[in-house]
């Protein structure tokens, strides 16, 4: 399954580019509640699935003291952070090629990550080496796609109903992402593992870690999961 996800993006590497995400609603609500966890300025961050490169950038531009190092299955995918990067004129990243689950490093004050873990077969492998890498008091922060039971979805209802425009809001910048896809890309995308928030914060729960948090989104199937070790 890596190598095919590794295929995958490097053959789509440039659609995944030229799309530009940041434009949707959803994106950079989960880039934002991602970077406002980050409550260190000189830190050591490690950005899992940095794909293109666009959490750790802004995170570069956010926080310039810290040193941020960004790793990615994708070779395809990292030759164009690392174009960005330089042409930005950014010196605190580095990038690596390595997938999620291979993940073995040390020493981190925050592990981050988005739109990335849903690719990840063994969830709780992974955020165990996620947890030995973090320092104490470190934190893991986690943006992503789920699939929501039923009581999450009751809950997101709830705030939905409250913020109708802005649920509006939200899936309409789900729908224009769904049609800018081409077709060959939604055709050829590799299995995915999606849980919900909840199983996903009672895994990092299970592998030691504490004050876990979950930040809901107007849609149900995107959250940000944080819990400090």
């Amino acid at each position: 399954m890596k190598k095919k996800a590794t295929r995958f993006f490097d053959k789509f590497s440039n659609e995944y580019e030229t799309q530009d995400r940041y434009k949707y609603l959803f994106y950079r609500w989960l880039i934002s509640k991602i970077i406002q966890g980050i409550d260190r300025k000189k830190t050591t961050i490690i950005d899992l699935g940095t794909g293109n490169g666009a959490l750790a950038i802004r995170i570069a531009k956010k926080i310039p003291q810290a040193k941020i190092i960004g790793i990615d299955v994708s070779e395809g995918m990292l030759r164009h952070a690392k174009e960005k990067t330089k042409c930005l004129g950014i010196d605190n990243i580095r990038y690596e090629v390595s997938p999620i689950e291979d993940f073995n490093k040390r020493q981190a004050d925050f592990v981050v990550s988005n739109l990335a873990f849903h690719h990840v077969n063994d969830k709780q492998k992974a955020i165990t080496r996620i947890y030995r890498a973090l320092k104490k008091g470190g934190k893991l922060i986690i943006g992503d796609w789920f699939k929501p039971d039923q009581g999450y979805k009751e809950r997101i209802d709830g705030i939905r109903r409250r913020n109708r425009k802005l649920a509006v809001e939200f899936d309409r910048s789900w729908s224009q992402a769904l049609k800018e896809r081409s077709k060959e890309y939604t055709r050829q995308h590799p299995k995915e593992y999606p849980v919900s928030p909840t199983q996903l914060r009672n895994i990092m729960k299970e592998v030691g870690f504490v004050k876990q948090r979950i930040i809901m989104c107007p849609l149900a199937t995107f959250a940000v999961v944080i819990s400090e070790k």
